[in-house]
């Protein structure tokens, strides 16, 4: 990819293709770019999945198509179950099963998708060059990278530092509460977004 140079004053006046998320999503988000990079990550049972799944709910059901790339399950009752359970219901959203990074590329390349997940970077034995590879091939798209891994610890995700640190989010879920650093916001914040007795998302804040 040819680098770029400008002056300090053309990178002062340049705009950037915004996403608007609702007041929800960009109260913890910040106004994100319509290319972005989102690393999501904690232990299992912590809430990483739900908020994921909810979000690409809300993505897609903007009229953005939008693909959840499953590889910790297939699509069976427990999956479906939990589409029910989170009303999650829209028709943009495509959810797929333990697909290989060729059969991935070719898809998103045929398909308008504007967010991909990635669930998760250890099932799917996602690489820090394939997430270079995506970056490099699809530049030209507007297109929202979600990547969902495990984690042991604030900062700690398990074997994928380089994913992680290549992500303009990242969101650490422990036990339903949420750390998010986002360059769209300069600060870190956290966020209680779900409550494991009752199996609900929550929004109050610290």
């Amino acid at each position: 990819m040819k680098p770029k140079l400008v002056n300090i004053q053309t990178l002062k006046d340049k705009t950037y293709d915004e996403l608007d998320l609702g007041d929800y999503y960009n109260g913890l988000l910040g106004n994100i770019e319509s290319k972005t990079s989102i690393f999501i990550y904690g232990t299992s049972g912590s809430g990483k999945s739900v908020f994921t799944m909810q979000f690409a709910d809300h993505f897609a059901g903007k009229t953005r198509k939008s693909l959840y790339c499953s590889y910790e399950e297939a699509l069976k009752k427990t999956m479906r179950e939990r589409a029910k359970n989170f009303n999650i219901s829209s028709t943009k959203l495509y959810v797929c099963e333990y697909a290989n990074f060729e059969w991935l590329v070719d898809k998103i390349t045929k398909n308008h998708y504007r967010m991909v997940i990635i669930d998760s970077v250890q099932f799917a034995e996602f690489t820090p060059a394939q997430q270079k590879q995506l970056n490099e091939t699809f530049r030209k798209r507007k297109i929202v990278w979600v990547f969902v891994s495990f984690g042991t610890g604030y900062k700690k995700p398990k074997c994928s530092v380089d994913i992680m640190h290549a992500c303009d989010i990242k969101i650490f879920f422990d036990a339903g509460v949420a750390t998010i650093d986002s360059r769209y916001k300069g600060e870190t914040t956290k966020v209680r977004l779900f409550s494991p007795q009752r199996k609900t998302l929550q929004t109050s804040i610290f």
